[in-house]
């Protein structure tokens, strides 16, 4: 196998967004550009320079309609899957693009089956207009979500002192007891909650921070073109109201150098005959 370089990656990423870009148009379907990649096409036209993962989502509608067409077929365009825990294909209640081509090793996380450069795509739902009964469904969603990622992890792989290294391997077997389907299936019930036609708001429910990603759910649905590492994709026509939520109102300006943090993915190409 050929190791990538960084550029590289990115290159093999951006190649899934295009090949999924064309699967969504062919299905009359829609994805937008979010959180730290719409931040980089923003921010830099592109990836952020220390970032090499990208982020897209979908209403809940239309992420439906894309699970209903991949439990008939997740390959498509020969070596493209589109993977999730409601196919039993995934650890994780979100989907995944994958480019079966490619094997990743990551730092702290064991996800076997995945280990491919991806895409996430995450499905928005619609939330409550009050931020007692949004903070209680986020925080509900929260726990479920600590049980996958420990779950998921490397046992003996920990980003600390002495005491994280101890106390991990005992952590990461109490999440296994309480089990990954348990805890995806809670949170997929907590997200689809409000019903999305009904409400008002939508967020991220199944995977976002509280309070971060609510926007209007008539302007999120007007979709907008933006330049991403010289192609064009699609994002909300509030993508600056939720910039602004998510990382502030100087979301243009760059983090200082501490917190520019990579997420160090690691990977190879495999060399066909």
């Amino acid at each position: 196998m050929k190791r990538l370089s960084n550029r590289e990656v990115k290159n093999k990423i951006i190649e899934i967004m295009v090949h999924f870009d064309n699967f969504c148009r062919k299905h009359n379907l829609k994805f937008y550009l979010c959180a730290g990649t719409l931040l980089g096409a923003v921010r830099h036209n592109g990836f952020i320079p220390w970032d090499d993962d990208v982020d897209v989502c979908m209403s809940r509608p239309q992420y439906d309609k894309l699970i209903g067409l991949i439990k008939k077929d997740d390959v498509f365009d020969d070596h493209y899957r589109i993977i999730t825990f409601e196919n039993n294909t995934s650890h994780y209640p979100y989907v995944k693009v994958l480019d079966v081509n490619t094997v990743t090793d990551q730092k702290y996380t064991n996800e076997k089956g995945e280990n491919s450069l991806w895409i996430d795509v995450f499905p928005f739902d619609g939330v409550s207009e009050d931020l007692e009964e949004r903070k209680q469904l986020f925080a509900k969603s929260e726990r479920a979500r600590k049980t996958i990622l420990l779950a998921t992890a490397k046992p003996f792989a920990a980003n600390g002192g002495i005491i994280k290294h101890i106390v991990k391997p005992f952590a990461v077997s109490g999440a296994k007891i309480i089990g990954i389907a348990r805890a995806n299936k809670k949170i997929i019930q907590i997200s689809k909650s409000i019903n999305y036609y009904d409400a008002n708001l939508v967020g991220d429910p199944t995977w976002g921070e509280f309070d971060k990603e609510i926007m209007s759910k008539r302007e999120f649905e007007v979709s907008v073109p933006i330049s991403f590492e010289g192609r064009k994709f699609c994002t909300m026509s509030c993508w600056r109201q939720y910039l602004s939520s998510t990382y502030g109102s100087d979301f243009m300006k760059l983090p200082p150098k501490e917190k520019r943090v990579s997420h160090d993915v690691i990977a190879w190409e495999k060399q066909l005959n």
